[in-house]
């Protein structure tokens, strides 16, 4: 994997109470279908260890939350990015940060899902080493989501060796 370009005056680090509005903000621009706030209030009450937040010069520009399911599924639930700062390396960064705290918490894999139609998003994953695993049926209110999967080695050396899978790829969709 090339190595990825990111502005250096972002900083990472996990969500606070005081960040929620700005994440709102972001959900409700980036998605379809966004998350209500109780849930993303949920997810930030839940999982403060995996829920990170960018910013550049104090102001919140992305987000990523995601879980460990089990002893060794990390699970990406949502990843957004403030659209004046998209196509910057913001969204690599975040999505890199998110795979390192997983692996550290024990997690061997990761997916995530995506909409079928959001081949942006699928080119993303893509090119950082996730694989279409398979397709989940009427996953969103109108339309069929791809399960993205990629195994973590090496995550803290920013690559990712993708999973192998024989599941048929020609019916997915979900989040991000």
């Amino acid at each position: 994997m090339s190595e990825m370009i990111c502005p250096l005056d972002l900083t990472f680090r996990s969500v606070q109470a005081r960040d929620l509005p700005a994440i709102y903000e972001i959900e409700k621009i980036s998605f379809k279908e966004p998350y209500p706030p109780s849930f993303i209030d949920t997810l930030a009450y839940r999982n403060p260890e995996t829920f990170l937040v960018t910013e550049e010069n104090g102001r919140i520009v992305g987000y990523v939350v995601a879980m460990l399911q089990g002893e060794s599924l990390g699970r990406i639930i949502s990843i957004a990015v403030s659209p004046n700062r998209r196509r910057r390396g913001v969204g690599s960064a975040l999505t890199l940060r998110i795979l390192e705290v997983l692996k550290r918490l024990g997690a061997e894999s990761v997916r995530l899902e995506v909409r079928r139609s959001n081949i942006a998003a699928q080119r993303f994953y893509e090119k950082l080493g996730f694989k279409k695993a398979s397709v989940i049926k009427n996953y969103y209110r109108d339309e069929d989501a791809y399960v993205f999967v990629a195994a973590l080695e090496n995550a803290g050396n920013r690559s990712l060796e993708p999973l192998r899978s024989n599941a048929d790829v020609s019916e997915v969709s979900a989040r991000p």
